[in-house]
This record gives C-alpha cells, sequence and structure tokens, in this order.
C-alpha cells in the first residue's frame, strides 16, 4: 500500500517537531511539502538529509511492487501481464488483461495454416476489437527455429518453450528484436540467466510444487534476473486454485518477492487429459478468474475463444468506469424519414447489443442515445439518470424531429412507466413501449413495422 503524505510527515523533522523541521534544504518549504510529493513519487526519500532509517525502511516496504509488470513481444503489438495489486476486482480494479495465447509444436504438420487462422482470428465485442494475444512455440522438431521465425514475421507475440539451450539460443539470434517471453523447461537458472543477459527478455521460472517454486525463484533473483513469469510444472485439479490463490496472496498482501511475478498456466499441465472443447473452456474460465495472468490453450476453438475473451472483458472492465458511448443519434442500416425511432442509454454494453438486435431485423432505425453516465436502463433510470426530462432535451438537441416525419418513440419495456411523462415532455410525440429484453427486439420492430407499413425495411 502507498504511503500517504499524512503518514510520511509523521516521521520527518517537521512532524517529530525537530530543530530541523522546515529546513528548506530538501528544496521543498515546508517537511508537509515534502512528504507530499514523495507520496506522488515526485521526490527522491534522500533528499532530506535527516531522514531516519526507520522512515527509510518504511518506505522501502511500502513502495515495493506487489507484483512486478512483465512486458513481451513486439514495440507493436506488446503483451503487459502482472503489475496486480489487489485480490479481488471490486477493491479496486485488474490492471493488465490475461493474455490468452494459443500453443502450436514445431512438428505440426498443419502449422502454417494454423499460424494464418491465429493471426487472422478477429471478433468485436463492445466495441472493442480482440486478438489471439500470443502463441506458444513448442520445440518438437528440427525445425523450431525456422517455426519461431515464422511467428516473430507475422507480428504476433511469441512465447518460445523448449529443453534444449542451444536451440533456444538459435532462435533468439534470429527473433530477438521481438522480444518473446522464453522458457528454458530444464529449468537450470545459469542458463536462464546467461539468456536474459544476452537477449534482455523475459524468463519463465518453473518448480513442480509450491516450495519448488520458490526456491527457484529465489536462486534466479539472487542471479540478479528480474523479468520472471512464474509456471508450477504439474498441478493437480484439485490444489489448482490453492495454489495460485496462494501465489496471488503472497504477492499482493504479504509482498513476497519471489512470488511478486505472473503466472502463466498451461492447459496441458493439468493432471489429466484435457481434450473436450467444453471442458477446456471451463477450466480455461476458471483460470482466468483466478488468477492466471497468462494462459495456454492447446486447441484452437473460436466459440471457446469468444467466451475466454467475452469473460476476460467483464472482469477486466474498470468498475468505477462504465463502459460508455458518446450520446448521440445512431442511424443503424439506411434509415430515412420513415424508420423507427428507438431511444436508450449510453452504457456500452447495452448500446452494442441493441444495435445489434437491430441490425437483425433488417429494419433500418435511428438509435437514440442518452447520456446516463454509463449506466444500463434499470440502473440510469434508478439513478433519475434516465428520465423524461432527459430524453425530451436529447431529442431536441440532436434535432430527432426533422430525421423523420412521423412522431412515435419506442422506449424499453422495462421503463413502460415513463410512457405519460415523456408525453408530457414531448406532446407532439406518441410513446410506443418496447420489449423488455434486447433478444426480443427483431420480433418487436417486425411486428411494429407491420403495424406501421410506412415504417422502412
Amino acid at each position: 500500500m502507498k504511503l500517504t503524505g499524512l503518514q510520511i510527515f509523521k516521521y520527518l523533522p517537521g512532524g517529530k517537531k525537530e530543530a530541523e523541521a522546515n529546513c528548506k534544504k530538501c528544496g521543498f518549504p515546508t517537511c508537509m511539502a515534502f512528504a507530499m510529493k514523495l507520496a506522488k513519487g515526485e521526490a527522491s526519500i534522500d533528499s532530506c538529509e535527516y531522514t531516519s532509517e526507520e522512515l527509510k525502511a518504511f518506505f522501502e516496504e511500502a513502495s515495493q511492487v506487489q507484483q512486478q509488470e512483465i512486458i513481451f513481444g513486439p514495440s507493436e503489438r506488446q503483451v503487459k501481464i502482472g503489475n496486480e495489486t489487489v485480490m479481488f476486482r471490486h477493491d479496486k480494479k485488474f490492471v493488465n488483461p490475461t493474455c490468452l495465447s494459443i500453443s502450436l509444436k514445431s512438428s505440426d504438420a498443419n502449422f502454417d495454416s494454423m499460424l494464418k487462422k491465429i493471426k487472422n482470428y478477429s471478433v468485436e465485442r463492445v466495441g472493442e476489437n480482440f486478438t489471439i494475444d500470443a502463441v506458444v512455440l513448442f520445440d518438437t522438431d528440427e525445425t523450431f527455429v525456422q517455426k519461431a521465425e515464422k511467428v516473430s514475421v507475422s507480428g504476433i507475440p511469441l512465447i518460445l518453450v523448449s529443453d534444449n539451450f542451444d536451440n533456444l539460443n538459435k532462435a533468439l539470434e534470429l527473433v530477438k528484436d521481438s522480444k518473446p517471453l522464453v522458457y528454458l523447461k530444464t529449468n537450470e537458472i545459469d542458463l536462464i540467466s546467461s539468456i536474459q543477459k544476452k537477449f534482455n527478455v523475459a524468463v519463465v521460472i518453473s518448480g513442480n510444487s509450491l516450495e519448488e517454486l520458490v526456491n527457484n525463484s529465489s536462486a534466479a533473483l539472487d542471479k540478479k534476473i528480474e523479468k520472471i513469469v512464474l509456471n508450477i510444472n504439474t498441478i493437480s485439479r484439485t490444489d489448482l486454485i490453492q495454489n495460485l490463490t496462494y501465489i496471488r496472496r503472497s504477492a499482493i498482501e504479504d509482498k513476497f518477492k519471489p512470488l511478486g511475478f505472473p503466472v502463466i498456466t498451461f492447459i496441458s499441465d493439468l493432471e489429466g487429459s484435457i481434450t473436450d472443447p467444453i471442458e477446456q473452456g471451463i477450466w480455461g474460465s476458471v483460470l482466468i478468474c483466478k488468477y492466471s495472468n497468462l494462459l495456454v490453450v492447446d486447441d484452437f476453438n473460436e466459440a471457446v475463444m469468444y467466451a475466454f475473451l467475452t469473460l476476460r472483458q467483464n472482469i477486466f472492465t474498470d468498475p468505477e468506469k462504465p463502459l460508455q458511448i458518446e450520446p448521440k443519434v445512431y442511424p443503424i442500416g439506411d434509415t430515412d424519414e420513415n424508420s423507427p425511432v428507438i431511444v436508450t442509454t449510453n452504457f456500452a454494453l447495452t448500446y452494442f447489443t441493441v444495435a445489434g438486435e437491430i441490425e437483425s431485423s433488417n429494419i433500418s432505425s435511428y438509435l437514440i442515445v442518452t447520456p446516463s453516465d454509463g449506466m444500463s436502463v434499470l440502473t440510469a433510470w434508478s439513478a433519475d439518470k434516465f428520465n423524461a426530462e432527459i430524453i425530451a432535451k436529447a431529442f431536441k438537441e440532436y434535432g430527432v424531429a426533422d430525421l423523420v416525419k412521423h412522431r412515435k418513440l419506442i422506449i424499453p419495456g422495462y421503463v413502460s412507466g415513463l410512457k405519460g411523462e415523456i408525453e408530457e415532455e414531448i406532446p407532439e410525440w406518441e410513446v410506443i413501449v418496447g420489449s423488455n429484453e434486447a433478444v426480443d427486439i427483431v420480433d418487436f420492430l417486425k411486428d411494429y413495422q407491420h403495424k406501421h407499413q410506412n415504417i422502412k425495411a
């Protein structure tokens, strides 16, 4: 936990009312001013020549990074993992989303087609575009070095896995500029140290148990290896959550340096073969939630990957800053003066869900998005952020009356109680209560079109 200015001040001459108080030798007018700058990281503790050893130790402990941030991949597509500061999202927020990667073997007969499939995979959800974050290349035949170069050229962040030190060195000579993450499976600390020092890349330190992992990580720190990603080689399903939680808690709450690094988890490391896509999806979801910073999946199933991306997006959204879009008129389809007019809030998930259903209906419509601080319809209505006055004001500001010749406004079914109030605010408009759920919008619009034949499809 970072220290506040007041906590620091209590240890300075000014806080202790000593003769050296407010001497200005640090470059600031008062000890309090120095303490405030120190708390913000805008000053050095060494600037005060009267700083006690007690404060230095206290400050060093409080300033210690809980979980190191590790960056790998080419400069134009870097992957950041770690840097987490809380155990639970509701305490603050999670920082760097779990890296979702696909494993490939260098001996795979379909290597080129799989790499192309991974490279071309892209989906959009709630206004964000997602791709596969990284490729994990396993050294399984003599083409490992060549395949490493292929992945590097593709621009996809690369993770190299091999038990052959010479092969890793040869591969790194070719792909060092793309800054891959490197995993020497033999876990020989001296060799790992030489790799990091020579190529300045992040490396994986592993162990068959928590105790062994701590010992190996400590040995790596003694060798001045700083860019570390942790891995437990083989992990039982029953111990999965317990072990990963222990690692995260040791970093976040205890600031235990040997475990203060992000964790890479291979689904293939779980005891027992997992071949069913649904089961892989279940265990992958567990690992995203608790507490894998980098997840490696063996089989590339697009449906499962989309589920991972959806879950990850929800978990790593800042709870204090809801996703929201710009309040304005959004024409959906080939709109004209006969198109339906629908109103909703500016919560991004609401907008993209409603817009998607309107597109599916093939009935071109105007979607009016009101300012609601990124809240969903019911939440905004409860907070008085989606009411008749706000809707009426939006209609006038956006010039909605000039867009269509009819005067029919569709509101969400869950706020049907606003019908009378809206008609009082804008009496020239007839308010029509729409469906409660977005999934029913298609049927609602088709029925609406049938009743109002002048509405354009």
